[in-house]
């Protein structure tokens, strides 16, 4: 073998995203802010690799060197990333003023990508943690059972609260609270901290059923805020009316038609209650009635009615633990119908029917000569019936929707801007499931706050990404990208789709004696040269 040869050698390296993200994270000012809040900029360092780990990969603190090995990635004195690093980086930030930091980036943020804050939604959810935790850093937020939005009451969490504009959905403030916090206890505070952040209560706080309490709504309109939100269930105008639509006083009135499948077959009708409808408290209340909603009320009912029958049906009541007297059978009946919330719709009577057993009057095998006697006993057994009564009342209610505002908006506006709210559930789905939150793979409630702070900011980065590629598309009139799986058309391409266009760039350089003598990359394909070119990515970064 030629001696040149054996001094040649070829490494690949990962590309990937990390060119677009690298140019949002600048925008954001994020390396320089980091570096003031933390007071090193190597723990800075340390942080945006961490968030980078965060929007590409997702992997656990102490996989993320070889992570970064992969993308060349390295600290600026040279050195590389390791588990103990992040972690004391991840103390540093706990540490830090995060308030401030965040007011910081969400300014520099709102300037540089010239955000419209005249709406915002918030709505919360929970992060499960898996373990233990039981001794805990009295100063962080503290991991605790609660009503657990992942149907995991046997774990702790925490509670996640965000806000996003309704700009493109980008994430604007977000905050950690104990995991047994209610949500209508942090509705007030975090409309306060919105205020406080643009120096101006001029905006319209959308928030869920949460915001419909007394004492929140009046606050907001006595310091000339404006909110939109649904009103519960559990509120006695929601029976007022119920009443009123049974006895047919209730006239409806076509306001909005929108396609609700893909293709096109299938609308959504809404309808809007005429009349002048109001809470307790004075706040206008806008009936609305969606034809979708509706189908999927009833499916929801008679699903949960079933399944509940199907439970009911299957108790062996003659293998009950315990006692099998009527009242523990009763309790077991009403924890069925709690459960699947169909307590109006299902009756359900014990009754004790009579079984004849014949036992023998001696021991030993039965024989032809065996005698026995008859034996009468009370077995329970359950006679389950639908309410029909109940239920037609529930069907009159089927894809019924109130929402209620202090503002001077007509009642198609009101709903446009409530109708808005799911895009918020995207920023939680791509938290939970792109993002991996969960499981944390950390021992500490005080790191898990701090990097909760860090998955914010990955939220924050692909909204952005996300903002910014569908309004230049708009910019430049092109109605879709072919970003989906086998070149289909996107009319709203994501940030996910994204991370699949690019996952599979590399770069390959041809090393002499450890040194690079020749680059090669792949050619872009014609999408990715799109998205580049609408992101104002330099191309450098993927082609030679």
């Amino acid at each position: 073998m030629d001696m040149q040869e054996e001094n040649l050698n070829l490494r690949s390296l990962k590309i990937g995203c990390l060119p677009i993200i690298d140019v949002f994270i600048e925008r954001m000012g994020l390396k320089d802010k980091l570096a003031k809040a933390l007071s090193n900029s190597g723990y800075a360092e340390a942080v945006i690799i961490l968030l980078k780990n965060i929007l590409t990969e997702r992997e656990a603190m102490y996989a993320v060197r070889q992570w970064a090995f992969l993308f060349d990635l390295k600290l600026d004195d040279g050195s590389e990333i390791g588990d103990d690093r992040l972690g004391r980086a991840l103390d540093r930030l706990f540490g830090a003023d995060r308030a401030t930091l965040q007011t910081e980036i969400v300014l520099k943020v709102i300037k540089a990508f010239d955000l419209k804050m005249g709406q915002i939604h918030n709505d919360t959810t929970s992060i499960s943690a898996y373990g233990a935790y039981e001794s805990q850093d009295a100063k962080a937020i503290k991991l605790k059972r609660g009503h657990s939005k992942d149907h995991r009451p046997d774990l702790k969490q925490l509670v996640y609260s965000l806000c996003v504009t309704r700009d493109g959905a980008v994430p604007v403030h977000f905050k950690c609270y104990d995991g047994n916090r209610t949500d209508d206890t942090i509705q007030l505070e975090t409309w306060n901290s919105i205020r406080v952040l643009l120096q101006t209560p001029n905006f319209v706080y959308v928030g869920d059923s949460k915001l419909c309490v007394e004492e929140s709504m009046r606050k907001i309109d006595g310091e000339h805020g404006f909110f939109v939100t649904m009103v519960p269930r559990t509120r006695a105008e929601v029976a007022e009316f119920a009443e009123g639509l049974g006895a047919g006083n209730v006239i409806w009135e076509r306001c909005l038609r929108k396609r609700f499948s893909r293709t096109g077959a299938e609308f959504d009708t809404f309808d809007v209650a005429q009349g002048h409808y109001q809470l307790r408290e004075g706040f206008r209340v806008f009936w609305f009635k969606s034809s979708q909603k509706r189908k999927r009320d009833a499916h929801a009912r008679a699903e949960r009615i079933q399944k509940a029958t199907r439970k009911l049906e299957s108790m062996d009541l003659r293998r009950l633990r315990g006692p099998k007297t009527e009242s523990t059978i009763r309790t077991r009946i009403d924890g069925i119908l709690a459960r699947y919330h169909v307590g109006d719709y299902l009756r359900v009577e014990i009754e004790m029917e009579t079984e004849e057993e014949f036992k023998a009057l001696a021991r030993g095998r039965p024989t032809l000569e065996t005698k026995y006697r008859r034996v009468l006993k009370k077995a329970p057994c359950l006679k389950i019936d639908r309410n029909a009564e109940a239920i037609t009342r529930a069907q009159l209610m089927d894809g019924i929707f109130p929402l209620t505002t202090n503002t001077k908006e007509k009642a198609l506006e009101v709903l446009k801007i409530y109708k808005y709210q799911p895009t918020l559930e995207k920023r939680h789905s791509l938290l939970k499931s792109t993002f991996e939150v969960a499981p944390m793979w950390l021992k500490k409630n005080s790191r898990i706050e701090a990097l909760m702070f860090v998955e914010y900011l990955a939220q924050m980065v692909a909204a952005l990404i996300e903002r910014e590629l569908r309004n230049e598309m708009v910019n430049k009139k092109i109605d879709i990208l072919e970003s989906l799986p086998e070149g289909r058309p996107s009319k709203t391409p994501t940030f996910e789709q994204l991370l699949r266009l690019f996952e599979n760039r590399h770069r390959h350089e041809l090393l002499e004696k450890n040194r690079p003598v020749k680059v090669f990359t792949e050619p872009l394909t014609k999408v990715q040269d799109q998205i580049l070119t609408l992101l104002q990515v330099a191309k450098i970064h993927y082609v030679t």
